[in-house]
């Protein structure tokens, strides 16, 4: 009877072992579940060049699940979007099972989405899962001549230790002006934020009125929607809501420039 009990007992551990997560803060991914950015940038870049591109952009979906489902019937429902941006707060405490409970519903957009880190995917273990679910903190894509350039600048989270944001990278990201005709610089913390460094806010707010290519910067964190010039130099910032407040912002570009629509849902 022994060796039939301990068959049994092995047998039931072998068939339960998906079931039992032993803590909210592990790291545990299916591989489809990996690298969800590059996958995603992939298919855009795959997508037939136009000389005029719609996208979306989103924030803060953390538990709003019930609005994330929504939110992508909206989307699905339009014509002419080419890809969707979530500026951050994918998840509220940085778990496991946040970041796939999110994920699960976006998977349902029928065009590619990106997911930039924000500072709740950044509590706990979170850090670690963005950056193996999603991919790097920083990273940038072309389409049809526009370069979006997504980053972390959530600083309070290192504890204003300077390298968040990463300002050399994002200078060199943006230098190589031959390769793009436009840009917009998306992350979830705005620079007038308290939780921006402020010993960086100067620099990028310089960054980003200097440089003529760059048309937006665009975030979310504030759950409420603004779009403002808050520096004096005419250079805007976009404010997205978050997903429980029911709405978006649709960012039109083309030969003549940008525009900015927001729908609700």
């Amino acid at each position: 009877m022994k060796p039939l009990i301990a068959a049994v007992l092995v047998l039931s551990l072998v068939s339960c072992k998906d079931l039992f997560q032993y803590s909210p803060n592990e790291v545990r991914l299916e591989e489809h579940e990996k690298n969800l950015n590059q996958k995603n940038i992939q298919k855009i870049r795959a997508l037939a060049p136009k000389e005029s591109f719609r996208f979306i952009l989103i924030g803060d979906s953390q538990r709003f699940y019930e609005e994330v489902e929504d939110f992508v019937a909206s989307v699905n429902a339009l014509d002419d979007i080419s890809f969707v941006v979530l500026a951050g707060d994918i998840t509220d405490f940085g778990m496991n099972k946040e970041f796939r409970w999110v994920h699960e519903r976006l998977s349902k957009l029928r065009i590619p989405y990106i997911g930039v880190i924000g500072n709740h995917d950044m509590l706990a273990n979170g850090r670690t899962l963005y950056e193996q679910m999603y991919g790097p903190e920083n990273f940038s894509f072309t389409y049809s001549g526009t370069k979006i350039v997504c980053l972390n600048t959530n600083s309070n989270e290192r504890g204003f230790d300077g390298t968040i944001p990463n300002m050399p990278w994002l200078n060199k990201e943006l230098a190589d002006t031959l390769n793009y005709t436009s840009a917009f610089v998306v992350s979830h913390m705005p620079p007038f934020d308290v939780g921006f460094d402020k010993r960086m806010e100067q620099e990028y707010a310089q960054l980003m009125s200097g440089n003529k290519r760059i048309k937006m910067s665009l975030h979310g964190h504030k759950h409420t929607y603004s779009l403002s010039a808050p520096y004096g130099d005419g250079f805007e910032y976009l404010v997205v809501g978050s997903m429980n407040k029911r709405g978006y912002s649709i960012i039109s570009v083309g030969e003549k420039g940008y525009n900015v629509e927001n729908k609700e849902y």
